[in-house]
């Protein structure tokens, strides 16, 4: 960093600017490059100002015709690309992935439980079906009493409660839901 600082203080001086802010140059052009390297931002720019700077300050002071001079330059150069590469966070070193051996305990057996009583060896002995034709047949489906029957009903559970029959009442009284004893009550009342 001294090298390069040195480099682009000469060349600011020996290009005209006064001695005392000639180091302002470098300065500018080092912080720039570190900020925009930690700043993500305008780091193509940063690196091309701080490399043109070093390698200017090198053909500057020498002649182009020597060999050392292009190599100067080329060493010049390394600085701001090295800065750049070494503070790159957001480019996250990958480790090589190795396979870590993991012991694993076998499980223990599982009995299989003893049967009270033996098993038949296959399955079913018989037709499976047998059973659900023995057994006994859905109930009837339930009709709705008629409106005139509701109404007979209503009058004996008023005569017996002594009050307007509602709808939980009949419900009860047919063995429903309410829902059902409420339509019940608008069916007596509709005819």
């Amino acid at each position: 960093m001294f090298i390069s600082f040195a480099t682009q203080q000469h060349l600011a001086a020996t290009h005209g600017v006064p001695q005392l802010p000639s180091y302002a140059v470098p300065l500018a052009i080092d912080l720039y490059l570190v900020w925009a390297v930690r700043s993500h931002r305008d780091v193509s720019l940063a690196v091309a100002v701080a490399v043109s700077a070093n390698v200017s300050g090198i053909l500057t002071a020498e002649s182009l015709a020597s060999v050392d001079t292009w190599v100067s330059a080329g060493l010049h150069a390394v600085f701001p690309l090295t800065l750049w590469r070494m503070h790159r966070p957001w480019v996250a070193a990958e480790a090589p992935v190795t396979a870590v051996p993991v012991t694993v305990e076998p499980a223990p057996e599982i009995a299989a439980p003893v049967a009270a009583e033996d098993l038949p060896d296959r399955w079913p002995d018989a037709d499976l079906w047998q059973d659900f034709e023995a057994s006994a047949p859905d109930a009837e489906p339930v009709t709705p009493p008629s409106a005139e029957d509701v109404r007979t009903v209503m009058a004996s559970l008023a005569a017996n409660h002594g009050r307007p029959v509602t709808g939980r009442m009949l419900a009860d009284h047919y063995s429903v839901s309410e829902r059902t004893g409420r339509r019940y009550l608008a069916l007596a009342g509709d005819a």
